[in-house]
């Protein structure tokens, strides 16, 4: 299993729906009790989920095997820390909790966060992977990393950048109703003072998508949407749709799309606004 992994019930094209997203289950008896157990291993108080600390313990646990020859089962290590670094996470995150995440490699303990972030963390692959390759030193400012980007992902978009998604989703919808489409991807960037400036570029989809994010990003603004035309698939059915991604500089972004009937001549909004996903800064 990958470490982090985002669960789309709704997915925005380009690109297209990432396949094998686990199922993630409530706990059951059995995982609680093996929660129970581990953490029964844990400094008992504060420290037990104080990053400096869960540090200390992986870089102590890591040089006794290594001194050791590597022979031993760390497996009882690992585990403490993983669930430690999952109960970091969620005395931190608001909405975060401990599930299973079952998927074609099997059955493990992650920390998932409700909609519409619906992100699928494994705690225990992150310190695994980074046991057998020997690292340290890591914990304390990768948690700091991890609760911080969680944490950005679980605010809600200001009213500026909310604004700015809003003004750009309905100017791609302008744009092809009633003639039709599709949409030529365009940015929108806005300054300080709220100035905004649009620009289109014509190409293949995913090329102009790319071309209208690297815009973006070497624009200097404060605020920036990129729009795009695509397909939203939600409850099995695919639809043609327009999506705008929005963000502040170094602030997560927001995913909204419409869909729509593309009938030329005719061609006409279906339904509400629908807030997609969240997703890395556009600045």
């Amino acid at each position: 299993m990958g470490f982090f992994r985002r669960n789309r019930d709704r997915t925005p094209a380009p690109p297209p729906a990432a396949a094998g997203e686990p199922q993630v289950l409530d706990l059951g008896p059995a995982d609680l009790a093996w929660l129970d157990r581990v953490r029964g291993s844990l400094p008992a108080g504060a420290s037990a989920t104080d990053p400096q600390a869960i540090g200390r313990r992986y870089d102590d646990a890591l040089d006794a095997w290594s001194t050791g020859g590597g022979s031993g089962d760390p497996t009882g290590a690992i585990d403490a820390v993983g669930v430690a670094l999952g109960d970091a996470v969620c005395a931190r995150v608001p909405g975060a909790r401990w599930a299973v995440a079952v998927d074609e490699h099997g059955r493990e303990p992650a920390v998932v966060l409700p909609p519409p972030l619906s992100a699928t963390i494994f705690p225990r692959d992150a310190v695994a992977k980074r046991w057998y390759a020997g690292e340290r030193g890591w914990v304390a400012e990768f948690a700091d990393w991890l609760v911080g980007r969680l944490t950005d992902l679980s605010t809600e978009p200001s009213p500026e950048v909310e604004a700015l998604a809003s003004f750009a989703l309905a100017h791609a919808v302008r744009s092809i109703v009633p003639e039709g489409g599709p949409l030529i991807p365009f940015c929108l960037v806005e300054d300080a003072d709220g100035a905004r400036a649009l620009h289109r570029f014509v190409g293949e989809l995913g090329e102009s998508v790319e071309r209208a994010r690297e815009h973006v990003r070497a624009s200097g603004a404060v605020r920036a949407a990129v729009a795009w035309d695509g397909y939203l698939t939600a409850d099995g059915t695919r639809e043609d749709a327009l999506f705008v991604e929005a963000s502040e500089a170094g602030r997560s972004s927001v995913v909204l799309a419409q869909r729509y009937s593309p009938v030329p001549g005719r061609t006409a909004p279906v339904g509400e606004t629908v807030t997609v996903d969240r997703g890395a800064p556009l600045l």
